[in-house]
């Protein structure tokens, strides 16, 4: 009789998986029926935010009421060992600090046509959200500022609890930011997610005549002293590699890159370097090509998308 249970097994999956549909998750019309808190938490003025974000972007900011086991979720339940811990914040000063720099310093910068299907159904914000790792005799935690892969959110921890030292030194601590090179740095490692997602999604596309005059089949430079080289890499058009948000490597290699790449490599510098510091970096006189299709890509998502990614790249006024 085994194969009956093979059988009824088989059949169960393929209606799971036929159950499962990424756009009704990410992009449901109003969301009412699957939201598992109340929303708003509330009827300060930051809930007047998040309801107006929601009515926007179609994602909820949850920033209390939630247990650990929600930011462990699977599509099968809850995994049986938390990759993370976290809960909702602690006091009203938290909730308003993180929810106006949401509004102030991420949402400020999108349009609904960039995000669609995009963001998950919930945005947590988390209160010392972490990661437990044990090392030899000692019980770690490392801090999580982001979470970008939960099954139906994904989270922000600007506020830690308790650590410990050895915890410290290998991880860092995590301090909510202060200084306008603090929003910067937070801002834009959110903002460089976005856009990745938005482009993988195809709510960027790439215009055909980008390509024109970039040349990806001769090999590159890219080593210190070869910058007067005719192939080096930002002479030849390319900006680097894309990593992270503030990591922008060097093109060692032309296989290394394709047109659609090295496009969102100039969102990347767009949104990373003002004009001021990639002159610094790529001096204009030296890199033409380069400075030419950064202001060709600056053009194109202002026109067409309505995203200033020179905005994103400068600094912020902090009050």
């Amino acid at each position: 009789m085994k194969w009956r249970y093979y059988l009824y097994s088989l059949l169960g999956c393929v209606l799971f998986f036929s159950c499962y549909n990424e756009d009704t998750l990410t992009d449901d019309a109003s969301g009412e029926d699957l939201v598992r808190f109340e929303f708003p938490q509330g009827t300060n003025s930051w809930d007047d935010d998040v309801v107006a974000i929601k009515e926007k972007f179609n994602v909820c900011i949850i920033y209390k009421d939630f247990q650990a086991s929600d930011l462990n979720r699977t599509w099968t339940g809850t995994i049986g060992s938390q990759t993370y811990f976290g809960e909702g914040l602690k006091s009203d000063e938290q909730a308003e600090f993180m929810i106006s720099f949401m509004k102030n310093h991420v949402f400020a910068y999108l349009n609904p046509a960039i995000t669609q299907k995009v963001f998950p159904m919930y945005y947590y914000m988390v209160y010392d959200c972490h990661a437990p790792f044990v090392f030899g005799p000692y019980n770690l935690k490392a801090p999580m500022k982001n979470i970008f892969d939960g099954m139906d959110y994904w989270s922000l921890c600007m506020f830690y609890g308790e650590s410990d030292a050895m915890s410290d030194m290998l991880y860092g601590r995590l301090e909510a930011p202060e200084t306008p090179e603090d929003f910067w740095e937070w801002r834009g490692v959110i903002l460089y997610k976005i856009l990745e997602k938005a482009y993988e999604k195809g709510n960027i596309i790439m215009p055909e005549e980008f390509q024109a005059g970039i040349d990806y089949r001769t090999e590159v430079e890219s080593d210190p002293g070869t910058e007067g080289n005719p192939n080096y890499y930002a002479k030849r058009g390319f900006p680097g590699l894309s990593v992270t948000y503030t990591r922008m490597d060097a093109l060692k290699s032309i296989g290394n890159t394709n047109p659609s790449k090295n496009f969102f490599a100039y969102i990347h510098l767009g949104m990373r370097y003002t004009s001021e510091e990639l002159e610094a970096k790529h001096p204009k006189a030296n890199n033409p090509l380069l400075w030419e299709k950064r202001q060709y890509v600056l053009n194109y998502m202002k026109t067409k998308y309505d995203l200033d990614l020179e905005a994103i790249a400068k600094i912020p006024a902090v009050n």
